[in-house]
């Protein structure tokens, strides 16, 4: 089911606001909660918003609908991927809400009738308001609970006429309720034999009058004789001035004053009503509705309300026929100033909406603007809509029809009309020029306010005709331009789906021929521009006896003939190929480190073979193929790996994994193996040597998990002629926090560390990290003492059994009780630079010993291979005695 247009503007948009919160009604949703049908039903309706826009009616509307649409959002995208549920619950949730909302204002009419069956119009607003929902929904509940909406009656405050103010008491004289009473019976304490109406015809005419009289004539002379003379002096008086009309207006004001007194005193609807028909006599249907006026009472006039609302809500055209349908002299004189008020800006809007209406079809942009002013000032103004749809709208200036390719390409420019969201349709005839908007197949625009479109079916071999027409999409009743046409214009399709495939000195070419084709011509066209016709099938061709290497055109073209037996040739395809001998395999392949880059990029090694590109493919296990095997380039794994040439070779990136690496060679649709050699996968990094006191060197690396299982280790020694090897597993190093490898106590090191993995069953080694760890020289050093207490000079000796460079010796006193660890944490008391130590060359460090808080001496020596070992500590102190 498409989307409606018109039932949605009705529904939701001319509804107003509050917006309807039914999302069936809102978005105009299929019965069923289909991905494909909400997704196109969503967007159906918020192109209906965009083009709504431009009406300032629906402006206000279209904006709450935007911001709601936000909300719902999540809710037709789960739907749209295929997920309905969140949808199907929201709406099944918004109808439990439904139904109770429907509830409550069913119990919110009933008690707002009060048991009369009647509301006014203002209530009607006042509910439509406090429950959120549209004045005919709560109209629709009126009809559905048995009540209706009338306007209170206006009833006179006061004693409608001077001459009959004192009546009231000559009545209560006589015994009598009314003046209805009084005019039916001629004796005190009489009442009227049947209901009384006061909103029908009035009570009396002359004729009935004068025969009252004559019955009150007859009493004796008395009180009640006095009292029923002034009454009939009162009745003809307003009888002659104001006619049997005013008689009922006397009449509607001595029923509604008791009645008034009650109500003051609290009394419900229901006891008033009682009280007219039962004690004052009033006909049931009438004193509903006196009842009914009185209660709008209190609250002000009813009539005044509904007519400011109706003004602050635009819509003027109503609020008039509310005022004009009440006599003048009904209205207090602020009402009827505000009723006039109202009249004057209606006419106002009719004059431009006349305007509008008047100006040549030239000026319609200006006439569509003039509407929406009058519609501005007047939202209800009649008869907007049938002039905004008889506007005119000015047709494209120019439509363009050209062959592009395997379709046809159209352009037109823009319609000079801009008002009005103008959106054009693209229509395509055969055989014949389309006749109006109906006429033809619509062709899908990307966009409704498109100017190009590119025809990618069109029918083959017939005359085609093209028109564009435009319309006013912010008024969906509008009319079309006249067309503007182009053509005829014949599609001669070319041949599809052209597969060249080029061989040893030969080109196969295949291709699909259209149906109505009546043979292919194909000319080769070689370098020296001498075109040569090749035999050709409605399929493809063969051309043989070609060069290899030498890139050769041709044009293949298409063979028609007309309804008229003329034949016509299509400009044809023109395509390149080169012929080539078979590709040769790689001979050898070999993967190495590529020296000099930092970022571990590798170089495989190989001889290129005569023709052909070699690409290089990489395997997480053994290739499929053996060297040798011939295949189509279409059936090979996917991309190659990325490469860059190299004099020797080609580089590319340290795979993230042991990879196999495949060379394959590629001659245009045909490919042959070569050979493959294997790669570790990244290296494990730089390792890091660690020397733990005794004869053990700790090697420390990072191990990626694509870096294998197991890594190799390698390490010499100074004067070792062959290093020794270790294959450690990821749980042994794990294990032992590192790789322990025995070195001699202060021997260097150099290792060597690489991942190893395994492909097709043999070892694969990644790029290796090496470190090296030189050796150290051991220093010792003792503390002599001389001299007397107070002058006491400390030596500290330095000896090694090697000779060793020191870059500096140090002698240090603490500042305090605490060991030293650092040059720093003391006082420098004697140094030596730049001196060497071994067998026989003894360093010595003199300083006097002063008084001070130090009680610790220590010595420090820098130097790359050098280590100094302390004396036991006992001797290190410095005793009270030598402190001072």
């Amino acid at each position: 089911m498409g989307f409606d247009e018109a039932r949605y503007r009705r529904e939701v948009l001319d509804a107003g606001l509050p917006v309807t919160e039914d999302l069936r009604t809102r978005y105009q949703l299929p019965p069923d909660a289909d991905g494909d049908a909400v997704a196109e039903a969503v967007a159906a309706v918020r192109a209906c918003w965009r083009r709504s826009r431009a009406r300032l009616r629906y402006r206000p509307v279209i904006e709450q609908l935007e911001a709601g649409y936000l909300a719902h959002r999540p809710l037709f995208d789960a739907a749209a991927a295929g997920d309905p549920g969140p949808l199907r619950a929201a709406l099944q949730e918004h109808g439990r809400r439904a139904a109770s909302q429907r509830a409550r204002l069913r119990a919110a009419l009933e008690e707002a009738a009060g048991g009369l069956g009647l509301l006014a119009e203002s209530t009607v607003a006042h509910l439509a308001a406090a429950h959120r929902v549209p004045e005919d929904e709560v109209r629709a509940a009126l009809s559905a609970a048995g009540l209706r909406t009338a306007e209170p009656d206006a009833l006179p405050r006061s004693v409608p006429h001077p001459a009959y103010a004192r009546c009231a008491g000559h009545l209560e004289v006589l015994g009598l309720r009314h003046l209805a009473d009084f005019l039916a019976t001629g004796t005190p304490g009489g009442r009227t034999g049947r209901p009384v109406r006061i909103f029908g015809p009035p009570p009396a005419d002359p004729p009935a009058v004068e025969a009252a009289a004559r019955r009150w004539g007859r009493l004796p002379h008395g009180a009640a004789h006095t009292a029923a003379q002034a009454v009939i002096a009162a009745v003809r008086g307003v009888l002659a001035e104001q006619g049997p009309e005013g008689l009922a207006r006397i009449l509607r004001h001595e029923l509604a004053a008791p009645l008034r007194t009650r109500h003051a005193a609290r009394a419900a609807p229901a006891t008033l009503l009682a009280h007219a028909v039962g004690e004052l006599g009033v006909a049931e249907d009438d004193a509903r509705r006196l009842v009914f006026a009185v209660l709008h009472e209190p609250a002000g006039d009813p009539v005044a309300e509904r007519l400011r609302r109706l003004a602050a809500d635009g819509r003027l055209a109503e609020a008039v026929a509310v005022a004009d349908r009440l006599p003048p002299d009904a209205l207090p004189g602020d009402v009827r100033a505000l009723a006039e008020r109202l009249r004057g800006r209606l006419a106002d809007a009719r004059a431009v909406l006349e305007q509008a209406r008047r100006l040549p079809p030239a000026e319609a942009d200006r006439a569509w603007d003039l509407l929406e002013q009058a519609e501005a000032a007047v939202r209800d103004l009649p008869g907007t809509d049938a002039v905004r749809r008889g506007l005119a709208v000015q047709p494209v200036p120019e439509l363009t029809a050209v062959r592009d390719g395997a379709g046809v390409a159209l352009r037109w420019r823009p319609s000079p009309s801009t008002a009005g969201e103008p959106e054009y349709v693209l229509l395509r005839a055969e055989r014949r020029a389309p006749r109006d908007a109906a006429d033809g197949t619509v062709l899908p625009l990307p966009s409704p306010r498109a100017t190009s479109y590119t025809d990618g079916a069109p029918p083959p071999c017939v005359p085609l005709y093209y028109a564009v027409a435009v319309r006013r999409a912010a008024e969906p009743a509008s009319g079309f331009s006249p067309l503007a046409v182009s053509g005829p214009l014949v599609h001669w399709p070319e041949v599809t789906g052209v597969r060249v495939e080029p061989g040893d000195g030969r080109i196969t070419v295949a291709w699909t021929c259209p149906d109505q084709a009546r043979s292919v011509e194909v000319v080769r066209v070689p370098p020296d521009a001498a075109e040569t016709r090749v035999a050709a099938r409605r399929d493809g061709f063969t051309d043989g006896g070609l060069a290899n290497g030498t890139t050769y055109g041709y044009r293949v073209g298409v063979v028609y003939r007309t309804d008229y037996g003329t034949t016509v040739r299509t400009p044809g395809v023109r395509l390149t190929a080169t012929p080539l001998p078979p590709p040769e395999p790689v001979a050898a392949l070999e993967i190495r480190p590529l020296d000099g880059h930092p970022d571990g990029r590798l170089l495989a090694r190989l001889d290129p073979p005569a023709g052909g590109e070699v690409r290089l493919y990489g395997f997480a296990g053994a290739p499929p193929w053996p060297a040798g095997t011939r295949l189509r380039t279409a059936d090979l794994p996917g991309p190659p790996l990325a490469v860059q040439h190299a004099s020797d070779g080609l580089v590319f990136a340290t795979p993230d994994r042991p990879t196999a690496v495949l060379a394959v060679t590629v001659a245009g649709d045909h490919a042959v193996v070569g050979a493959h050699d294997a790669t570790g996968g990244p290296a494990l990094g730089t390792p890091t040597l660690v020397r733990h006191g005794g004869a053990d060197v700790v090697v420390l690396f990072d191990w990626p998990p694509d870096g294998g299982d197991e890594a190799e280790v390698v390490w010499r020694t100074p004067g070792e002629a062959a290093g020794r090897r270790r294959t450690v597993t990821r749980a042994a190093y794990r294990r032992e926090a590192g790789v322990r490898l025995p070195v001699a106590d202060g021997a260097g090191v150099e290792v060597r560390v690489r991942a190893v993995a395994r492909l097709g069953g043999r070892p694969v080694y990644g790029r290796p990290g090496t470190a090296a760890l030189p050796a150290r020289t051991e220093a010792r050093y003792r503390l002599e003492r001389h001299g007397l207490p107070g002058r006491r000079t400390v030596t500290a000796v330095f000896t090694a059994r090697a000779a060793v460079r020191a870059e500096r010796l140090l002698l240090v006193r603490s500042h305090g009780p605490f060991w030293p660890l650092d040059p720093a944490d003391g006082d420098v008391l004697a140094e030596a630079a730049d001196v060497t130590l071994g067998p026989g060359k003894d360093v010595r460090l003199s300083a006097r010993l002063t008084r001070g808080p130090g009680t610790r001496l220590r010595c420090f020596a820098v130097g790359a291979a050098l280590v100094l070992r302390d004396p036991p500590q006992h001797t290190l102190g410095v005793t009270r005695r030598e402190r001072g």
